[in-house]
C-alpha cells in the first residue's frame, strides 16, 4: 500500500524505471516516495498528477517518455506533455523544487531494434534541456553516463535493453544523491 504524500516529501514520478528504483534502500530517508508506474507515458503521468500536486512535495524527480517513444509518439507531443507537467507544478505547487531527468538510452542490440532510437532519445533530451532552461527548472542529464562505446546503454546497466540492472540503479542513485539531501 502506498503511503500518502506530504509537503516534506521527495517524490519520484515516472514509469517502470522509476517504479523499480528501491529509493528507501539507496537514500535511507523516510520522506522519499516512489510514484513510478510500469508502462506509464507522459499522458498517463499527467492524468495522475492531482495527488502529487495536492501534497505540494518539497522535491519532484520526474523521468518519463521512453514508453511514448516505444508507442511512436511524436517528440513534440512528449515535450508538450512534460512542459504541461512542469507548468502545473509551477502554478499549483510553486514551492516544489523540480528535477527533470533525461530519458535514458536503450541497448538496441539486446532489444534487436535497429531504428536508431538512441539518436532520437539524444535529440529529445537536448530539446528537453532547452525547455527546462526556459522554464527555470533543474535538468539532470543522465543519458551519457549510461552509454557504452557504441552509443547504446551499457549492457551492465540493463538486463533487457531498457530496464535497469542493479548496477544501473546503483549508477542512477550515485548521480542524483547530491540532489536528494
Amino acid at each position: 500500500m502506498r503511503s500518502s504524500l506530504k509537503n516534506t516529501d521527495i517524490v519520484f514520478l515516472g514509469d517502470s524505471l522509476t517504479e523499480g528504483f528501491d529509493l528507501k534502500s539507496y537514500f535511507q530517508i523516510s520522506n522519499v516516495k516512489n510514484r513510478g508506474l510500469s508502462g506509464d507515458t507522459t499522458y498517463q503521468v499527467r492524468y495522475r498528477l492531482e495527488e502529487i500536486l495536492n501534497a505540494k512535495p518539497a522535491k519532484l524527480f520526474l523521468m518519463i517518455g521512453i514508453n511514448d517513444f516505444f508507442q511512436g509518439e511524436e517528440d513534440t507531443t512528449v515535450l508538450r506533455n512534460i512542459t504541461s507537467i512542469i507548468r502545473e507544478f509551477q502554478q499549483f505547487s510553486p514551492g516544489t523544487e523540480l528535477y527533470i531527468q533525461s530519458i535514458l538510452p536503450v541497448n538496441e542490440s539486446i532489444m534487436f531494434a535497429d531504428e536508431n532510437i538512441d539518436l532520437s532519445i539524444f535529440s529529445f533530451n537536448d530539446n528537453l534541456r532547452l525547455v527546462c532552461k526556459e522554464l527555470n527548472v533543474h535538468f539532470i542529464d543522465l543519458y551519457g553516463d549510461f552509454l557504452d562505446e557504441k552509443g547504446e546503454m551499457d549492457r551492465k546497466y540493463t538486463y533487457d535493453g531498457v530496464h535497469l540492472s542493479h548496477e544501473g540503479y546503483d549508477l542512477w542513485a550515485k548521480l542524483i544523491e547530491p540532489l536528494i539531501y
